[in-house]
């Protein structure tokens, strides 16, 4: 898959709406500030920052050069010293440039990022995650809600979610299709934005693996990963078919020893 996010990224924060409902899950899972944290497909790095001005050493790795550059903008930005608890590295999900064991918890937020990754990258990248888990650590993802999909308009227009700065206008153009039997969400995404008079939009199409939450148990399994929980909201409430999201929360498992008989 190329780099999606490469045109769009300068606008792609004004398509979200305020953070701060999902820092404050992720803090909260955390347990209290000093953890050791991977923020991955952190994007612009807006939840890793906020979540090292929270306390924690967090590292951020995305494989967009492009939404780094605005998560570097962001760091560079920022004035206050915990800030400099987030560091930003490229890479790639499935080939993770850290060692064994080093992290207490892995975040993919994002609303969906996970779901680019095809069944056999999903497999790779999960197994990756166990492998730099600390034995313990814990892995939180933010996935879509694969019974909403089919609810969902073929056409639709989405409007910023945040205030425009001045001199900038943008809007998104959906038309999607879902392949049920494949599990597969077909996107294709329009932008159109002007910035100081000059007005240009770009496509991109690509495709959302979507999980069903016992398919989604099994490949956590299969990766070593245990103590799962299905979440559908950011209040920790039970996920149902009409939830928002699918959040998942599960644990670095480790084997037991082995017993002569």
């Amino acid at each position: 898959m190329g780099d999606v996010y490469a045109r769009w990224a300068q606008v792609y924060d004004l398509f979200y709406p305020d953070r701060g409902g999902e820092v404050s899950f992720w803090h909260h899972l955390l347990g209290g500030a000093g953890r050791h944290v991977l923020d991955l497909m952190c994007g612009t790095a807006e939840v890793s920052l906020a979540l090292a001005r929270l306390g924690h050493r967090v590292t951020g790795v995305d494989r967009s050069a492009a939404m780094l550059a605005v998560g570097r903008e962001r760091l560079e930005a920022a004035a206050d010293d915990s800030a400099r608890n987030l560091s930003l590295v490229q890479g790639d999900t499935c080939d993770l440039p850290v060692a064994r064991d080093t992290f207490e918890f892995i975040l993919v937020g994002g609303n969906g990022s996970f779901n680019h990754l095809d069944r056999d990258r999903a497999r790779l990248a999960l197994t990756e995650m166990a492998r730099i888990l600390s034995p313990g650590g814990r892995l939180g993802m933010e996935l879509i809600n694969p019974f909403l999909l089919p609810e969902l308009d073929t056409e639709r227009v989405v409007a910023p979610l945040r205030p425009v700065p001045p001199g900038l206008w943008a809007e998104m153009h959906l038309a999607n299709r879902y392949d049920m039997l494949e599990g597969r969400f077909h996107i294709r995404q329009t932008i159109y934005h002007e910035r100081a008079g000059n007005r240009s939009q770009f496509t991109d199409s690509f495709v959302l693996q979507a999980w069903m939450p016992d398919q989604f148990r099994c490949l956590l399994q299969a990766a070593g990963l245990g103590d799962i929980r299905f979440y559908g909201d950011y209040r920790l409430g039970p996920f149902d078919r009409w939830s928002a999201d699918l959040l998942v929360v599960a644990s670095r498992i480790e084997p037991g020893p082995l017993t002569l008989t």
